[in-house]
């Protein structure tokens, strides 16, 4: 009987726990295993990420340094240059030929430099003046070179150099022989120490900037002298005193993960590379606790989570039926799926910032770069008015292509945000198809693209948001323009599909014998900053918002839109949106003659701006179309003003938005409840950058009469202003 209890045990209890262990042994070991390797493979990537960080960041270094002597001594250069040559002048002038020492002092104030020496050809000192005490004996042993005197022999010939001083700071020095007699010009620009450690990238802060997340230790060496180090007390040492790199020296082989003990034989375990650059190394390494940091984490999480599932499994055997237990593996299955679904959503959001901000980093610092290039370039052509003219150009075409790109990423994060609000406002479609085309087709002739119009509508006067739809129409044709080829043809159709008496669905048709889309590229056509071509941008300046926001704008309005594209054939859009049919319009009526445009020529108006660029482009607008401006800095000054002056003194106010002490709403608000026959009646234009809809809304509730805005466009400012000349 007992020996049967002993056998029952045995195969309920022992074997299966043996059997437990065994499996959990095994387990620790493969994991171990696993993670050793796992950290071996991040410890080897960090340190090679580290050492080549530090050689990537000292050739970056070494060049702007080298860049910043070269234009240092070029300075030098041609402040010698310059004094000779007003030696020259002097001498055409009055005729004398020596220089006094208030010269001197002149042409180192001029010339913002630390002293003039003026040397015979054979080196004796004739005159010099120095601005901190560095003076001929201090520099006697530079000046007095074969290389420096050698100058004297021939006067277009020049010698330059940089001297490291024992304190230091360095002196730009340089030589010009002289052109009115025999003899040497030698100027000289001191930099102090304090300043020149100020000034020049030094290897350390490259250091001090890197932070790996991990404890790598870097340090770089000019052989057996530390000069930079990213940790505290290294600098400046010596490699041999320094345990652990003389250790490194000794054992570590170029390129490869070495394990060295930090000194004595009882010292610490370090993993550790040695890497060489031009002249100097790099050393870098990490303790081996910290290497292998995740392996006894790891073992330790597989012990516990090993241990609770042995538990669960043994609590399930006893108490629950194999279904349950096959429900609850399920369960934790889909638990697992979910985290990894939440896991990579989240990624994708992180990927989609960075992404986004690269993206944009690039885009609005190219037309930036542009506008900034351009200006130094007229500015060095500054009496070349054909190149000024060039310049010019280049600046507005840079500059729209920043707005445009400034308009599309605020499009974009309105609609993303649902804070796009589309007006319900009447508008005669064909008009708006016509101008959108009177528009397009400057830039399609400047490629000599033809552009031709099929309008089919019964319904003409519709109810909707104009403003999106000539948004969307405009990203459609430009587009169509940008990307279509030399000669090519552009065919817009407009017309209605079909109209039950209160909506009228129109259908605008854009076929381009462009570049055309691959078949790939038409799945992501509406993702946001996609372009099929990674040279897009700089080909075709484009963003890769435009039909995102075209397509997110066309479902707003209830609309769809399909795309049918070959590439290398061209490409066709079509869009489809219904609108309300607007039944009270008026038949339209033909104009028989034509009247001569009205100008603002004689008005008087009160300008209200608190930017000084702005008021000075607004006024050089105005004035210089006849129109006669008061300005004021701010709501409550431009309120004063016009409540101070008699009835009818201004024609007009143009109001700024954003102003301090009184904004141009509030001052909107305080004009129209003066007690004053114009106060009602006078025309008010707002000006601002805010271009959404909601902004023109809040512009006409505070009792504006138009909205202008920036940046202002002059023909339809004046041409606004000469709308309220008769009224």
């Amino acid at each position: 009987m007992s020996n049967r209890k002993v056998s029952s045990f045995t195969v309920r209890f022992f074997w299966p726990l043996m059997l437990c262990l065994g499996l959990g042994l095994g387990l620790m070991a493969l994991v171990g295993l696993m993670s050793y390797r796992s950290d071996l493979h991040l410890a080897s990537q960090n340190l090679t990420d580290a050492t080549q960080y530090v050689k990537q960041q000292r050739t970056a270094y070494d060049r702007f340094n080298d860049t910043s002597v070269t234009k240092s001594l070029m300075r030098v250069i041609e402040n010698a240059q310059q004094i000779d040559r007003e030696i020259q002048y002097k001498i055409a002038l009055t005729g004398e030929a020596t220089l006094n020492t208030d010269d001197l002092r002149r042409y180192t104030y001029e010339q913002r430099l630390t002293g003039i020496i003026l040397l015979n050809e054979h080196g004796v000192v004739q005159r010099e003046y120095s601005t901190d005490g560095l003076d001929y004996a201090a520099l006697r042993g530079y000046v007095t070179k074969d290389t420096v005197l050698g100058t004297a022999q021939f006067s277009i010939k020049t010698y330059t150099a940089r001297i490291q001083l024992d304190d230091g700071s360095y002196v730009d020095l340089a030589a010009h022989g002289r052109t009115d007699e025999p003899g040497v010009i030698v100027v000289y620009y001191h930099t102090s120490a304090e300043y020149a450690t100020d000034y020049n990238l030094i290897i350390q802060n490259l250091l001090e900037g890197y932070d790996p997340g991990t404890e790598e230790t870097l340090v770089v060496t000019s052989g057996d002298s530390i000069i930079a180090a990213n940790r505290e007390g290294l600098a400046g040492q010596n490699v041999d005193d320094v345990p652990v790199l003389r250790s490194i020296r000794e054992n570590a082989h170029g390129g490869e993960m070495t394990r060295v003990r930090a000194g004595s034989d009882d010292g610490e375990w370090v993993y550790c590379m040695l890497e060489r650059g031009r002249d100097y190394y790099v050393y870098a390494y990490m303790p081996l606790t910290r290497a292998l940091d995740t392996t006894p984490k790891n073992l330790l999480f597989t012990l516990a989570a090993y241990a609770m599932v042995l538990f669960i499994v043994i609590m399930i055997r006893w108490r629950l039926k194999h279904g349950y237990q096959e429900e609850q593996l399920r369960r934790e299955q889909s638990y697992q799926q979910q985290l990894k679904d939440a896991a990579r959503k989240a990624e994708s959001a992180n990927r989609a910032k960075t992404e986004f901000l690269q993206r944009m980093s690039h885009d609005i610092r190219t037309p930036i770069n542009g506008i900034r290039g351009m200006v130094e370039i007229g500015d060095h052509y500054s009496e070349d008015l054909a190149k000024q003219a060039e310049c010019r150009r280049k600046i507005w075409d840079a500059s729209t292509l920043l707005l445009e790109l400034v308009n599309e990423v605020l499009d974009m994060g309105k609609l993303e945000s649902g804070e796009i609000v589309l007006e319900s406002c009447p508008f005669n479609v064909i008009e708006l198809k016509d101008g959108i085309l009177q528009t397009m087709e400057r830039a399609a002739a400047e490629r000599g693209i033809m552009m031709t119009d099929r309008t089919e509508v019964k319904h003409t006067t519709l109810i909707g948001s104009p403003l999106h739809l000539k948004r969307l129409l405009m990203n459609i044709l430009s587009n169509a323009i940008k990307y279509n080829k030399d000669n090519g043809s552009i065919d817009l159709t407009c017309r209605e599909v079909r109209s039950d008496g209160k909506i009228a669905w129109i259908e605008f048709i854009c076929a381009d014998t462009g570049i055309g889309m691959s078949e790939e590229f038409q799945k992501h056509l509406y993702e946001p900053f996609t372009q099929e071509h990674s040279d897009a941008r700089t080909s075709y300046n484009g963003t890769g918002l435009g039909m995102a926001i075209t397509k997110s704008l066309v479902e707003k309005m209830g609309g769809t839109i399909e795309c049918r594209s070959k590439l290398g054939e061209g490409t066709t859009y079509c869009i489809t949106i219904p609108f309300v049919i607007d039944s009270s319009a008026a038949p339209r009526v033909e104009e028989t003659a034509v009247l001569p445009a009205a100008t603002p020529a004689g008005m008087h108006v009160l300008l209200a701006e608190d930017n000084e660029l702005n008021i000075e482009i607004a006024v050089f607008v105005l004035e210089n179309a006849g129109v006669t401006v008061t300005k004021a800095v701010n709501g409550q000054d431009a309120l004063d003003q016009f409540a101070a002056s008699a009835p009818g003194t201004f024609d007009a106010i143009i109001m700024d938005v954003m102003m301090p002490v009184m904004d141009g709403y509030q001052a909107t608000r305080a004009i129209r409840q003066l007690d004053r026959p114009d106060a009602g009646s006078i025309p008010i234009l707002a000006m601002t950058a805010n271009a959404f809809v909601e902004d023109r809304r809040r512009a006409y509730e505070a009792g504006m009469n138009e909205h202008l805005t920036k940046p202002l466009e002059p023909e339809v400012v004046l041409r606004t202003l000469a709308k309220y000349r008769s009224k």
